[in-house]
C-alpha cells in the first residue's frame, strides 16, 4: 500500500485497498489528507477496491472538495475504487488499465433474520453504487445493475465508450494525443436501456477485508 499526499504539488497517490484495515487506505486518512489541499487536486489511483462505506465516504469528500479533482487511473480501478473515481471532475485512465464494476459481496454469519437483513443492506448499497454510476454515465440504473450482476470488466476504451472515464492516456507514447470522449456516450443515454456489450475479461479480484458487526462478521468482496 502506498498513500502519499503533496499539497504543494496538488497531488495525492492512492495505491492499495480501501478501508479501515491493515495496509489499506481508510476514509479518515484520505479525508484528513484532502483537507490539506486547497484548489485543484490530481489523484493517482490504483486499487482493487475494499469497504463500500469507506469508499462512499471518500466519494463524498471528493465531491465536496473546493476545487477541481482529476483522477488518473494507473492499471486498475475495481469495485468501490470505481466509485471513488466517479467522484472526480475528470477521470483519466492509462491505455492498459482495467475498470471493473460488480454488486457488493459479503460473507455473513447469523440466523435467518440476520441473512435477510444483510441481503436488504447489500441491495441498498448496490443501489447507492448504481446511482453514482448513473450520474457519471447518464445510463439507466437498471442497465447498470445488469452490468454489475455480470461483474463487468472493461478495457480503457470500453470505459471511455460507456462514459465512466473522460480520457485514455496512451502508455509509452508521450506525443500521442489523448482519446477524447465521442458521441458513443450520448447514444447510450437516449433513454433506451443500454445492452451490456462488455464481457468479463479477467478473473475476479477477491481480496476480502473483515469488519465486525452485531452478531455478523462481514467481508466485502473487492
Amino acid at each position: 500500500m502506498i498513500f502519499e499526499t503533496n499539497p504543494e504539488a496538488g497531488k495525492i497517490t492512492m495505491r492499495g485497498g480501501i478501508g479501515d484495515y491493515e495496509n489499506h487506505i481508510s476514509a479518515d486518512d484520505f479525508i484528513a489528507a484532502l483537507s490539506e489541499h486547497k484548489g485543484d487536486v490530481e489523484i493517482s489511483l490504483d486499487s482493487p477496491g475494499g469497504s463500500v462505506t469507506d469508499g462512499l465516504s471518500i466519494y463524498n469528500a471528493i465531491k465536496n472538495h473546493d476545487g477541481n479533482v482529476t483522477v488518473h487511473i494507473d492499471t486498475l480501478a475495481a469495485s468501490i475504487a470505481t466509485v471513488i473515481a466517479c467522484a472526480a471532475d475528470k477521470v483519466k485512465m492509462n491505455s492498459n488499465g482495467k475498470f471493473m464494476i460488480h454488486r457488493a459481496w459479503t460473507v455473513a454469519m447469523g440466523n435467518c433474520k440476520d441473512f435477510r437483513s444483510m441481503a436488504d443492506l447489500m441491495e441498498m448499497m448496490d443501489g447507492d453504487i448504481a446511482d453514482v454510476y448513473s450520474e457519471r454515465t447518464g445510463m439507466k440504473r437498471e442497465a447498470l445493475l445488469t452490468l454489475m450482476d455480470k461483474e463487468t470488466w472493461m478495457s480503457s476504451s470500453d470505459a471511455l465508450d460507456l462514459g465512466f472515464i473522460d480520457e485514455v492516456v496512451e502508455v509509452g507514447s508521450a506525443k500521442a494525443e489523448p482519446k477524447a470522449l465521442t458521441g458513443t456516450k450520448n447514444k447510450i443515454c437516449t433513454g433506451q436501456e443500454a445492452k451490456p456489450k462488455v464481457e468479463a475479461i479477467a478473473p475476479s479480484v477477491r481480496i476480502a477485508a473483515a469488519e465486525a458487526g452485531r452478531r455478523l462478521r462481514v467481508k466485502y468482496k473487492i
